[in-house]
């Protein structure tokens, strides 16, 4: 049953209770205001509001003060615990005052759209706020002063006169995929808004899960913004339908779950459907119209007076409005105990009380002569407005000066370093790290390195520069010879370099192991080679050589040979039956060719990997002696080498 100032109305929830599904929104303002308008003198009622809001709407001006309106919540037969039930009630609050305010973290979405969508239509930013009221209850609820309204099991339905002065959100199982249902335009005298719990506040507790795709708050976002005298944006459906918002396009339906693209037309003009007041999932409702904003806040000083009346009593926040601190501080110099802190107030009620670190101060809000440390400000007014802050006075960087570098010379230990501190008190030194101190910022006797050069003062003032101190030298080294790898087989790259420019003798490196008293480096294959060099003195040069390949031209020192038997024997015993030759190394361009003594060709072939049986034609050659041409390069085809080889001999066969 719904009751409300007319009485109680059984037809609305009738009409909520069937044809709704679970996964899309349903709401059933509809179905309450089309009742509502069956009762004696609630529709003249309804259009002189509706008259008065839409005369007044254009003459809007921007608020300079929030319109307040205190919160009750009611929940009713949900097996929810009292603590559970205020976290969701609080969370709740939180997302009205976000969604009207145009703070919640998602309007991005609507920033980033706008390019394309909807551009004539501007994101409303209310003056409307929400609070849940912890002052003043009506009795017999057992509230206490201070206590958040919020009641378990003591109201029915979805009005309670007791309640009067408060935006009532009743909290019950509706059933049927009804997610909520408000009041199309409250009065604030025990009316509000109706939202089963799976669909209210953003927080699951107390056995109760909120629903995946409506686990926001914007549900109740969405029936507030009936209660304000929002319809929804098809009006009374159809093209031709008016929800007397000149910012809202038209549109002849509901939008449901997160619409893809972004044009979505189905009357003249692309849908609004970020809009709160439309059907999408809670992530994908972000705003409210300008056009919107200006007709709740219209409503609200035009017919919700009393709403805002009781918000001065009600709610806590109300005795604060107006009520802003701001800090003004100033870092500590490197003379210490010169940091300030000074509060600047904007209304409250004076007078004021200062305290710092929870100290009271008597002064006027200016605290001086501080160290560098954290400090806790609290400002009180006479109507127990509270400002808490915590502030870091940090203390200011010394000025330091490199004044010069001398630079050691092949490790004579001799580098000098020379800082100075621009600053009026005295300063100590230290360039090992804080081990040792001294008064002047002269240092001497230093070896090639990196250096922190650390200062500090007896104020706690302190800090470093990096000084970098060289190992100079004229050190180099000479390429004597190079030789690139000339086999593929074989890595017989070389190197042999020699010093110049230092103090014999010398120790070089390669790849910081390898060592050679000459320079000389051999057997390398292809690659890169650190080579450093060391003088007599300690003075260190390298430098980076690579090793390339030239197969052009096959080294001499390559180890390659070509082996070719001078007799064999193809009696069929498995012993010496074939003559073969056989490479020591890879080889490309081959042919073979065997003559008889009259200089007739017997055999021929092009491939490495021959086998000759002695014969010819398929006739077995007499035993005698042959003589063999062989030609090749060296390498693999790829890399062959230029030169040509040509090897000749003799070979025997013997049966």
């Amino acid at each position: 049953m719904v009751k409300n100032e007319n009485g109680w109305l059984l037809f609305a929830l009738s009409l909520m209770m069937t044809g709704s599904v679970w996964s899309q929104r349903t709401c059933g303002t509809d179905s309450v205001h089309a009742h509502l308008m069956g009762l004696p003198g609630y529709e003249r009622g309804h259009l002189d509001r509706l008259d008065a809001v839409n005369a007044a709407a254009g003459d809007r001006i921007e608020c300079d003060a929030p319109l307040l309106i205190p919160v009750a919540v009611h929940f009713q037969n949900t097996g929810i615990p009292v603590d559970c039930a205020i976290e969701m009630a609080l969370s709740q609050v939180e997302t009205l005052n976000e969604d009207f305010a145009a703070t919640n973290g998602d309007l991005t979405e609507w920033v980033a759209s706008q390019p394309t969508m909807w551009p004539s239509i501007d994101n409303g930013e209310s003056c409307i706020s929400f609070c849940l009221a912890t002052l003043n209850h009506p009795g017999g609820f057992g509230l206490n002063q201070g206590d958040y309204a919020v009641t378990l099991d003591q109201t029915t339905g979805d009005n309670d006169a007791d309640w009067s002065g408060y935006l009532n959100f009743f909290v019950r199982t509706i059933g049927g995929g009804t997610l909520g249902y408000s009041p199309l335009g409250g009065n604030g005298n025990g009316d509000g808004v109706t939202c089963d719990p799976q669909y209210f506040g953003s927080v699951s507790c107390g056995g109760n899960t909120l629903s995946g795709t409506f686990d926001l708050g914007r549900t109740v976002t969405h029936e507030v913004g009936h209660y304000l005298f929002l319809e929804h944006p098809w009006g009374t459906g159809g093209c031709g339908g008016d929800d007397f918002v000149a910012d809202t396009p038209n549109t002849d339906g509901p939008q449901f779950g997160c619409p893809s693209g972004q044009t979505i037309v189905n009357c003249t003009a692309p849908i609004l459907w970020p809009s709160y007041m439309d059907y999408c999932d809670d992530a994908c409702l972000f705003m409210f119209s300008a056009g919107q904003v200006i007709r709740m806040e219209t409503y609200v000083t035009q017919s919700l007076q009393n709403l805002l009346n009781n918000s001065t009593t009600s709610c806590e926040e109300a005795l604060c409005i107006g009520f802003d601190v701001s800090l003004n501080t100033s870092t500590v110099s490197c003379d210490g105990n010169d940091g300030s802190v000074v509060v600047s107030i904007e209304g409250g009620l004076s007078p004021f009380s200062y305290s710092l670190n929870g100290e009271v101060q008597l002064n006027n809000g200016a605290f001086t002569g501080l160290a560098s440390n954290s400090y806790t400000i609290e400002v009180l007014d006479s109507n127990a407005c509270e400002f808490n802050q915590t502030v870091v006075l940090a203390q200011d960087q010394p000025s330091i000066e490199l004044v010069s570098v001398v630079h050691e010379h092949c490790s004579d230990g001799a580098g000098q370093i020379e800082v100075q501190v621009n600053e009026i008190s005295s300063f100590s030194y230290s360039d090992d790290g804080g081990d040792s101190w001294q008064d002047s910022g002269v240092f001497m006797g230093l070896s090639g390195g990196s250096y922190s050069v650390d200062v500090q003062n007896v104020f706690g003032c302190q800090g470093s520069l990096e000084v970098e101190v060289l190992n100079e030298s004229e050190l180099n080294l000479m390429v004597e010879s190079k030789q690139p790898v000339r086999c593929t087989w074989f890595d017989n790259g070389s190197l042999e370099v020699r010093a110049t420019n230092g103090e014999a003798p010398y120790a070089y490196s390669m790849n910081g192991s390898e060592s050679s008293i000459s320079g000389s480096f051999s057997f390398l294959p292809i690659g890169e080679y650190l080579i450093e060099v060391e003088d007599a003195v300690g003075c260190v040069y390298e430098e980076l050589f690579a090793i390339s390949n030239d197969f052009s031209n096959l080294g001499a020192d390559c180890p390659c040979s070509l082996y070719a038997p001078n007799a064999f024997t193809p009696d069929g015993d498995v012993q010496n039956d074939v003559w073969q030759v056989k490479a020591s190394c890879p080889v490309s361009g081959f042919h073979v060719q065997v003559f008889d003594r009259w200089g007739v060709q017997v055999f021929e072939s092009m491939n490495p990997e021959f086998v000759w049986l002695g014969g010819v034609n398929g006739y077995f050659l007499d035993s005698e002696l042959y003589l063999y041409r062989i030609t090749f390069q060296w390498g693999e085809e790829e890399n062959a080498s230029v030169s040509t080889e040509v090897q000749t001999g003799y070979v025997s066969i013997l049966r």
